[in-house]
């Protein structure tokens, strides 16, 4: 049956600003860029190591047209270090780091408002 998630579209207005994005302010790498019409690509992104990928297609056409919580989840090992150096690259984090019963959660926005969710375990 299913062996993985492969790969999980996220929606963005430009492809090149989203790829500047998630590789120098998130630290993603490029998996594989190619041509896939006139006007936009197959712009595949992953963490390094991760056999799960993120796709950054055009709002309209390879992705939806919605913003906000993707429901996508980074786990770090520690938080404070990770959101301080996420504004240190000028990444907007929408909710602060705060501690919960399961966890700490903070949340960023990358420059299309979707939103992902950091959660680190608890303490």
């Amino acid at each position: 049956m299913f062996t993985k998630i492969g790969t999980i579209t996220v929606g963005v207005s430009n492809q090149d600003k989203a790829r500047d994005f998630y590789v120098n302010k998130l630290g993603f790498e490029v998996v594989n860029d190619q041509p896939m019409s006139e006007n936009e690509r197959w712009l595949e992104i992953g963490l390094p190591g991760s056999q799960t990928h993120l796709m950054l297609g055009l709002r309209g056409q390879s992705a939806g047209n919605s913003t906000g919580m993707t429901g996508f989840v980074l786990h770090t090992d520690n938080m404070e270090e990770t959101c301080a150096t996420l504004k240190e690259r000028g990444v907007k984090l929408t909710v602060e780091p705060g501690a919960e019963p399961w966890g700490k959660w903070a949340q960023f926005a990358d420059p299309d408002n979707n939103e992902f969710g950091i959660w680190a375990p608890p303490a």
